[in-house]
């Protein structure tokens, strides 16, 4: 067995996120209507169900990470093994440091988890546009920044990671027929070695 893909929808499409960074036997990942950021996507159920862990607070959400609906050990376990955390650490939850180029400092403390998490590897991220249990502005920051590094003209091209990250517009939390078809094409793509230039991402509409 040369390789081995994995594919999983809702929260076995945070699992294969999860199993993508971790397992170095696994050369490609199908993430169907899944999060890579742990910690965004609670961050924002907390806000839209007004806990008071997340109002509390000035600004509100500002003391969300740590309280007792997330706490310290989750804070640990997610910088363990969610991959924004593990990939970013602390700076998963900075937004200036996600829209901003990286140091070459923070390149080189980067680049060993880059390498054991994405090296030779293959992601089809898929999510629906219209999606409000995961919605794709929580996974958004990460991939951006994902893909800024992974990109030709980034830091990381030299680590022959293909990534994919399609949105399917008016889609909720569900594996529509064009996901179920996109999961066809990359799993033969994987398989025969072929691949399709996909660093951006793409909006498919229904």
């Amino acid at each position: 067995m040369t390789k081995i893909i994995v594919c999983g929808v809702s929260l076995g499409g945070h699992a294969a996120w999860q199993c993508l960074v971790a397992d170095p036997s696994i050369t490609a990942a199908i993430s169907i209507i899944g999060c890579p950021d742990y910690t965004r996507v609670m961050t924002d159920r907390a806000r839209l169900s007004r806990l008071a862990t997340y109002t509390g607070s000035t600004p509100p959400g500002s003391s969300f990470l740590g309280s007792k609906d997330f706490p310290k050990a989750l804070i640990d376990a997610v910088r363990l093994y969610d991959p924004a955390g593990r990939v970013l650490g602390t700076a998963s939850t900075d937004a200036s440091f996600l829209d901003r180029d990286s140091t070459d400092l923070e390149k080189q403390e980067l680049l060993p988890e880059m390498q054991r998490s994405f090296q030779n590897k293959r992601m089809l991220n898929m999510s629906g546009g219209a999606d409000k249990l995961v919605p794709y502005h929580c996974s958004r920051p990460f991939l951006q920044w994902l893909k800024k590094a992974t990109a030709p003209s980034g830091w990381f091209n030299h680590g022959n990671f293909l990534f994919e990250d399609i949105v399917f517009e008016g889609v909720g939390h569900a594996m529509s027929p064009d996901m179920a078809r996109e999961v066809d094409r990359f799993i033969i793509e994987t398989l025969t070695n072929s691949q399709r230039s996909a660093r951006e991402t793409k909006v498919s509409k229904m």
